[in-house]
């Protein structure tokens, strides 16, 4: 029992440490990486963090720079590769030509780009990834200087990337350089200054981050002044410098250290328990013990003997907690399928976790061996070997240390369940939000046209308005669109300008999400239209420019107006687009997040080649994916699918964070509460078996079975309240820890603490039932003798 408790308190600590290890501790696999750091802007007027830069801002700061050895900017994107097999679509991610120099890796064949290699009339070039070079190019060792198609586009393979090289995301395939050419944007949307790149830099010897981060706002300063007209010359708009790994991992940061320290208290009962067993089996062993030092044992010999035991029983332990730890590390990488973890390293068992395996265990033997070793290395001979059974004042103080160890395995497990009540309120909190849309049988995959073959408006609108009046006449289609993006996913930001508001610079308007979509895209997601019309194929470059907005932005900044005919002046155009319907609010950014400003705008008066296409469907959405996938490739063979997903997975995944953590410390509650419960029923059990001479006496001096079992329980009653008022006051302060976890639900809820409080006294006088009945079956006779 003692090797599976430790087994158990082990192995999880193990699991989570090995997540711990992978994406807190574990150095990133880069030349020196506690020098680089990630620039990310800060505006509060306009509430935005973390948000990129521009390639005319990129360009200023690393021109003007003291603080770095370099600077690269990359944005993420995807190829079409065809002429190699099957057209298969890559990860790719457009660099500035210095990317693979700061980062200080060096591809394994060939070499990285020149500094002249990212001008927009450069010759395309590209660096594939190792997974890339074996999986379609079967490791050829003379791969560099051959060419490959992307995105109907012929590009010179010139290196191919370290096979341990994640960056700047996991799951890249393809770097390229000449960023004018991304294709998520326009090339005037570009250079007017779009946010769209994401910076690291390399930190100079003996410059700090503070130092870094001071230079830059004087850069950022001589970039407004030159360029007052651009959407990021606000003011308030500010350069934060990071350290690069902190930056990977701040938004998982808090919830691994609380599942660190949840199972730390996991480990902590577990010792509890095998302490209280070790005591039970200390009275049993006192004759063995006093025999010993009769015969001339030391102290220190005795010690030896109970540490070395502890010693071996957490050693076993341990190998039961890695055979446990294997399978929850495999279940963890798993379940992170979707990538809901940030960081970029295997999550494995190394040897750093195998040593963390070694010191957890003997700090476990030390724990819950240390208490026994010392009570019985030092024996009352006299005492222990005269005792006939009657009890002892040894006894009684084993019995109140069992019952101190009882109780604080209790208080640690109501501070886990408590924890887990308030998690599981705040996930069904996140589930009863309406979303604002209808997922119910909606499929939706994307679709990334290749920029050579679609150059312009006029092709890309064409494809798409046949694709969808293709898949839209499909048997048990209900309705089809595309879109820039779907109602669960990221959109562009653009700043805005509404009739009546004063004239700012653009650097200073309100920002707002913006969303391209052809005809029936609120019917494909059920988002109802509140006010005016939906786009129509008319609606395209050739007619005037209209708008939907959302309820948000209609109430902002026309609370008690109607909308219909108002105009809107957003990104670089001058011209005003005319609002001619006002749609439902939408949780773009998470059902946490309140639905900011939306602007809908017609797909074929401002195109992009990566679009999403989605279809209503009267039965289930999965059946319909081939044939949506036969309509692509029947108006264009070369051109492949991804991303075929059901809207109500999309929305799943937005929330499988939140549900991963309540989950897991969910689970080690019910551990917790299983162990405490056990050492609550073993601690009543070993106390009847020892009290069974006194309970005898009891009776036979009249004590009926009533007020033996109202004896047993009342014991274990006053335990388990013990334990849960220390368990609910620890649990005041450390639920604390858990409020940017939380949605909708205070970290001291009244209702969660008295349900915990009220459900473990319940279940703990169920436990005492069972010892309670025992106490009453003993015949005072057999008791006596």
């Amino acid at each position: 029992m003692a090797v599976l408790i430790l087994g158990l308190g082990i192995g999880a600590n193990t699991a989570i440490f090995s997540v711990v290890n992978a994406l807190l501790l574990r150095s990133l696999p880069l030349q020196d990486p506690g020098r680089l750091v990630y620039l990310s802007a800060y505006d509060p007027s306009r509430h935005l963090s973390g948000g990129g830069i521009s390639l005319t801002a990129y360009e200023t700061l690393r021109d003007g720079n003291r603080s770095f050895t370099g600077i690269t900017a990359f944005v993420g994107g995807g190829f079409i590769l065809t002429g190699a097999g099957d057209p298969e679509s890559l990860s790719a991610a457009r660099v500035s030509p210095n990317f693979f120099d700061v980062l200080g890796a060096h591809p394994v064949l060939g070499r990285g780009f020149r500094p002249d290699e990212g001008d927009e009339g450069s010759r395309p070039l590209a660096v594939i990834s190792h997974s890339l070079w074996s999986r379609r190019f079967s490791s050829d060792p003379n791969i560099v200087g051959k060419p490959v198609t992307l995105g109907q586009e012929v590009y010179t393979i010139i290196g191919v990337a370290p096979s341990a090289f994640p960056f700047p995301f996991p799951g890249v395939d393809v770097w390229v350089s000449r960023i004018i050419k991304y294709g998520g944007l326009q090339p005037e949307q570009i250079r007017a200054g779009a946010g769209m790149l994401t910076a690291i830099a390399r930190l100079r010897s003996g410059i700090s981050a503070s130092q870094a981060e001071a230079e830059a706002a004087v850069l950022a300063q001589q970039y407004r002044q030159g360029h007052a007209n651009a959407p990021d010359a606000d003011p308030h708009r500010r350069l934060e410098v990071v350290d690069l790994h902190e930056s990977l991992v701040t938004g998982i940061k808090t919830a691994l250290l609380i599942l660190m320290g949840a199972v730390g208290m996991v480990l902590l009962i577990a010792c509890a328990n095998v302490a209280s067993l070790t005591l039970a089996r200390a009275t049993g062993r006192a004759r063995e013990i006093a025999i010993r030092a009769a015969l001339g044992a030391s102290r220190g010999d005795l010690l030896r003997q109970l540490v070395g035991e502890s010693l071996l029983l957490s050693a076993s332990g341990a190998a039961l907690g890695i055979l446990i730890a294997r399978f929850g590390i495999d279940g963890l990488v798993k379940v992170d399928a979707g990538n809901n973890l940030p960081g970029i390293q295997p999550i494995r068992m190394d040897l750093e976790v195998l040593a963390f395996t070694l010191l957890v265990s003997v700090v476990s033997a030390i724990l819950f061996g240390l208490m026994p070793a010392l009570q019985l290395s030092r024996p009352d001979l006299n005492t222990v070997l005269r005792d006939s059974g009657w009890g002892t004042t040894a006894g009684a103080h084993r019995h109140r240390r069992r019952s101190l160890l009882v109780a604080a395995q209790m208080a640690l497990s109501i501070v886990l369940l408590i924890g887990a009540a308030l998690l599981l309120e705040s996930f069904r909190n996140l589930q009863r939000v309406d979303p604002g849309f209808n997922p119910q049988g909606v499929l939706t995959m994307n679709v990334n046209l290749p920029p050579a073959k679609y150059p312009d408006n006029q092709r890309r609108s064409q494809f798409f308005r046949e694709l969808v009046q293709r898949i839209a006449s499909q048997p048990g289609v209900i309705s089809a669109s595309a879109s820039y993006s779907r109602p669960v996913g990221s959109f562009v930001m653009s700043p805005i300008l509404a009739d009546g508001q004063p004239i700012v610079p653009i650097g200073q308007r309100p920002l707002a999400e913006w969303n391209g979509t052809t005809p029936g895209y609120f019917r494909t997601f059920g988002i109802p239209l509140l006010r005016g019309r939906d786009f129509t194929w008319s609606d395209n470059e050739n007619s005037p420019r209209v708008v939907i907005v959302n309820q948000s932005l209609a109430s902002h900044f026309w609370p008690r107006e109607n909308p219909l005919g108002k105009h809107l002046t957003f990104t670089r155009l001058q011209t005003p687009f005319e609002i001619v319907g006002v749609a439902g609010n939408t949780h773009n950014n998470g059902l946490q997040s309140d639905p900011g400003m939306v602007i809908y705008t017609p797909y074929p008066q401002w195109t992009i080649p990566t679009i999403a296409v989605s279809l209503r469907t009267a039965g289930d959405p999965h059946l319909l994916g081939r044939v949506a996938t036969a309509q692509v490739q029947a108006l264009d063979r070369d051109q492949p699918v991804t991303g075929l997903q059901t809207a109500g997975e999309l929305l799943e995944n937005q929330m499988a964070q939140s549900r991963e953590i309540l989950y897991m410390i969910g689970g080690f509650a019910v551990v917790s509460l299983i162990l405490a419960i056990t050492g609550l029923y073993g601690s009543m059990a070993y106390s009847v078996a020892q009290r069974t001479v006194e309970i005898g006496i009891r009776q036979a001096v009249g004590a009926c079975r009533g007020d033996i079992l109202r004896l047993v329980v009342l014991q274990a009653f006053r335990l388990a309240l013990i334990g849960t008022c220390a368990g609910v006051l620890a649990a005041v302060f450390v639920t604390r820890l858990l409020s940017t976890l939380l949605f909708q639900v205070r970290p001291t809820d009244p209702a969660a603490f008295s349900g915990i409080a009220l459900l473990f006294l319940a279940v703990a006088v169920l436990a005492a039932i069972v010892p309670a009945w025992q106490a009453t079956r003993v015949d005072p006779m057999k008791a006596l003798r």
